[in-house]
């Protein structure tokens, strides 16, 4: 009897080399990617089908048409019934196009953290070259840093002209010059040390149009206090990439780290990824007393629980817990998608990043969360209308060129 799984099996690679002959040919890593996922996970239904292969074959949205049209044809217009082809056939033709009468390819709803995918890739990413005003952004991000790290007192006190405690060893040693009088008084203070600066930055699909200039946020970072300043990025993996990340040369810097981060572009498992973070003695310990952000749209697909309570004990870690989201730069955007609503009450601000000029903005703004009370995001985001909200204007073009439409990619 033969396998019932060698005709879907055909049919797929028929889909595959329908992709190639539309010239959309997808590298061998990348189906080995898709057919693991499969094996591993069987997909229930042809959508699930579709969110698979767009993860791990798609590399650009501009061929996201020919790839809907592809696999219409192929899953969804009654190809299923056609005989499979042969897969040594590499010269296969394209199938058919839908009609004029098919519905449009499935459209997303921006930010509804639906169609977040958790599947893996494996491969690297040029993450292109920092041109002028990218430069002039970065160098004015290096200069912002300073003031919006966290101080602390530290622990040994120094002598200073006012303080809570008298010196009184200084005191004694100046009177013993004077015959005993005590003409000079000396106090003693705890000087402000730097808190440290913890930065996680999500490098998956949904993120691929901002994941350079998002690392390129965290390149001035580490330049502007290199000795108190961590990085990581995170995907379907954690990947510690302060080392890669402190060539002084930002291009440089940008280039060591897609060689180090394999798993760009593809799924994420935010919850899983902080978790990992969490339960590693030596990452927990960088987030006691710093400055945690979280550079992420917060998209987390399935129980978004182990997500919400690693957020709230980062919360409890650091000085402050801010998350930097693109979706919060579109003037539509509220936070009500199951995981960012959940784990609202955790933050203490929510901010809008996509690029290095609204890094800039918000880095701005953030000596005043550090001076204000914890726990604000919630009640920040609950009134739309407060005047202390920081709405982008819909009527002003964004810095490099006319505001995007809110995010909603899958991973």
């Amino acid at each position: 009897m033969p396998d019932p799984a060698e005709p879907a099996a055909d049919h797929l690679w028929g889909f595959l080399m329908g992709l190639r002959a539309t010239g959309l040919p997808a590298a061998p890593a990348k189906r080995a990617d898709l057919l693991r996922v499969i094996a591993e996970t069987p997909p229930p239904d042809p959508t699930a089908l579709y969110w698979y292969a767009r993860v791990t074959l798609l590399q650009d949205a501009a061929d996201l048409p020919a790839f809907d049209r592809v696999f219409d044809a192929w899953f969804r217009h009654g190809l299923l019934d056609d005989p499979p082809l042969a897969r040594d056939d590499e010269r296969t033709p394209s199938p058919g196009a839908p009609g004029h009468d098919d519905p449009p390819p499935h459209e997303l709803r921006p930010g509804d953290g639906t169609r977040a995918s958790t599947l893996s890739t494996y491969g690297t990413r040029d993450l292109g070259r920092t041109g002028e005003r990218e430069r002039a952004l970065m160098r004015a991000l290096e200069a912002a840093w300073p003031a919006a790290l966290p101080a602390t007192p530290s622990r040994r006190r120094r002598p200073a002209r006012t303080g809570d405690r008298l010196d009184v060893r200084h005191a004694w040693r100046r009177a013993r010059r004077h015959h005993g009088e005590i003409a000079e008084l000396r106090h003693l203070a705890r000087p402000p040390r730097p808190g440290r600066l913890l930065l996680l930055v999500d490098v998956s699909g949904s993120l691929r149009q901002h994941t350079p200039d998002l690392l390129r946020v965290a390149h001035t970072a580490l330049r502007a206090a290199p000795a108190r300043t961590e990085v990581f990025t995170f995907g379907t993996r954690l990947t510690r990439i302060t080392a890669a990340l402190s060539h002084p040369h930002a291009d440089h810097a940008l280039t060591s780290v897609s060689r180090l981060v394999t798993d760009a572009d593809g799924g994420t498992a935010i919850g899983a990824a902080l978790h990992r973070f969490l339960a590693n003695p030596r990452y927990a310990a960088l987030a006691r007393g710093a400055l945690v952000i979280v550079l992420s749209d917060g998209l987390e697909r399935g129980d978004t629980a182990p997500m919400v309570r690693a957020t709230a004990r980062l919360s409890r870690l650091g000085h402050r817990l801010v998350w930097w989201t693109p979706l919060a730069c579109s003037p539509g955007y509220r936070p009500v998608t199951r995981a960012m609503s959940a784990q609202l009450p955790s933050l203490d601000h929510l901010g809008g990043v996509r690029d290095l000029a609204t890094a800039l903005a918000e880095a701005r703004r953030l000596p005043a969360v550090l001076s204000g009370p914890r726990h604000t995001a919630a009640r920040d985001w609950s009134d739309p209308h407060r005047p202390d909200r920081h709405w982008p204007d819909p009527h002003r073009p964004a810095p490099h060129g006319p505001t995007p439409p809110p995010m909603g990619a899958a991973r």
